[in-house]
């Protein structure tokens, strides 16, 4: 599973924070950067949280696979007797 590097940086010049997502596999690759747009680091972390959520969105399903089949066991014989019948449950279990 992929693990992103974020950072919040605080921009001096305007005072809000801007966001800084770097690539999975390079940590020195900048994969997005935003704009200064967020007032507090909180406001930062759920916008971060929104793109992330926007972007699963777009991301088609993976389709399902089908779970598989068991044969299905043909007609059972009536046992003769009890004891023959405690015999072939026993068979059963230890299968």
């Amino acid at each position: 599973m992929a693990q992103f590097r974020v950072e919040f940086i605080l921009d001096t010049a305007s005072g809000r924070y801007l966001v800084e997502l770097y690539h999975p596999e390079d940590e020195d690759v900048v994969l997005v950067r935003t704009e200064p747009l967020y007032p507090t680091q909180a406001a930062a972390v759920l916008g971060v949280v929104q793109l992330f959520k926007d972007a699963i969105g777009q991301v088609p399903p993976a389709k399902a696979k089908k779970p598989a089949r068991r044969k299905k066991a043909g007609p059972r014989k009536k046992p003769a007797s009890r004891k023959a019948a405690r015999k072939a449950a026993k068979r059963r279990k230890h299968r």
